[in-house]
């Protein structure tokens, strides 16, 4: 609470006083303590310990903004990719098990499996599958492709990946593909070398970094012919 002192030293001048909340005296306004007291008289804002107080607050506020606010991660700004289209077939037609020569646009990289043959033999006895496949980049821009993009499917459901090592014959057999950049309208095949005893499909993942099933396409591998029996029914009666 703060007046005028009704009892001022001259006309000309007049002090503010205080009223002390502790003890009641009066005490001039410019006193920082009570002369009677010495309870602190200035008013809590104008106080050292209260501004310590408010920027360990604050600095706790931005500490506890920082470590829950979740960090950015690149994935999380990629935009959605396209899902694959199956190239001169009806709007909606499938990317699962599509004959060899078919192509897939999977957001303008053009992916088409042009042969698949099973002529090697692996050293462990397994068939080593070959695929042959192309691409074709039609994006503005630079597109990489990746070996570990490729798979193959058994007719059990086994996911392989490639296969590197020696055939039989003790030859060395080694995909052509690691990782490819291909400028826009750029070309390119690749081999591919899988190893197993029921090979059923070919598998490509559009996208490197996401794991999409909806968005796998697959190819089926021609099946050799059954083997005749020996059996000749031609005469039957």
């Amino acid at each position: 609470m703060s007046l005028v002192d009704p009892n001022p030293i001259s006309s000309t001048f007049t002090r503010k006083i205080l009223y002390c909340k502790r003890c009641g005296s009066r005490v001039v306004s410019n006193v920082v303590h009570c002369p009677y007291c010495g309870k602190n008289l200035l008013p809590y804002y104008k106080r050292l310990i209260f501004w310590i107080i408010i920027v360990l607050l604050m600095g706790t506020a931005v500490v506890v903004l920082v470590v829950l606010t979740p960090a950015t991660r690149p994935n999380d700004e990629r935009a959605e990719t396209p899902a694959p289209i199956v190239v001169g077939a009806p709007e909606g037609a499938s990317i699962k098990d599509l004959p060899i020569g078919a192509t897939v646009d999977c957001n303008s990289l053009l992916v088409t499996v042009l042969e698949t043959s099973q002529e090697l033999t692996a050293s462990d006895g397994t068939s080593i599958i070959k695929v042959t496949s192309q691409f074709l980049n039609k994006n503005i821009s630079d597109v990489t492709v990746y070996s570990t993009q490729w798979q193959l499917e058994t007719s059990e459901g086994e996911r392989i990946d490639r296969y590197i090592g020696k055939t039989s014959e003790g030859e060395t057999i080694k995909s052509d593909l690691e990782s490819k950049a291909l400028a826009k309208d750029e070309a390119f095949t690749a081999v591919l070398y899988f190893s197993s005893i029921s090979a059923a499909k070919v598998i490509f993942v559009p996208d490197a970094l996401s794991y999409n099933e909806s968005n796998f396409a697959t190819w089926l591998i021609p099946q050799p012919a059954p083997e005749p029996t020996g059996e000749d029914f031609s005469d039957a009666q």
